[in-house]
């Protein structure tokens, strides 16, 4: 009996290990993020030729969804391996636009689902440096966006593998 409870003994330091671990990690939120783009295309063809190289922004359409209730804000983002200061939105789901804003129809793409989670435009701003940094820049090198956001003191990355085109707008 003695040789029982000298075995459990040491096993109960791993059990705590464990659970410590465990609620620590359940405390960690999960966070998802999607990305889209819409480039924009001259309206007037240009001279001879062929169409010039397109020198209008492209507009990025970036969410991340939270647990509700869980607050938290945007370091920046990786995109498409630059850094970028952003800002975040709390937008309502299901996110939805439409499908082709040069012909006004009622088709519409589904950005973000109806969710019971917390969703979050991220807003993508100037350009802070030539590359991503720490883990973001390894992240970047399979996602083409990374959102770093911050949470109770810590560091969450919210990775989006690629970047979804959608139909092209006309310019005005």
């Amino acid at each position: 009996m003695a040789a029982s409870k000298g075995r459990t003994m040491k096993f109960l330091p791993l059990l705590f290990l464990i659970a410590i671990a465990d609620c620590s990690v359940a405390q960690t939120p999960q966070v998802q993020a999607v990305a889209y783009s819409r480039s924009t295309i001259p309206g007037i063809p240009t001279g001879p030729g062929g169409p010039a190289i397109n020198s209008l922004p492209v507009r990025y359409y970036i969410y991340v969804t939270v647990k509700k209730g869980t607050p938290v804000s945007v370091s920046s983002v990786c995109l498409k391996g630059q850094s970028y200061a952003a800002s975040l939105k709390k937008v309502t789901s299901p996110v939805v636009v439409p499908h082709d804003p040069n012909v006004p129809t009622e088709a519409k793409d589904m950005l973000v689902p109806k969710s019971q989670d917390e969703v979050y435009q991220v807003n993508v701003q100037e350009q802070t440096g030539p590359a991503c940094k720490d883990r973001a820049q390894r992240l970047a090198r399979d996602n083409e966006v990374v959102v770093t956001l911050k949470f109770s003191g810590r560091t969450l990355y919210a990775p989006a593998k690629t970047i979804v085109a959608l139909a092209a707008a006309a310019a005005p």
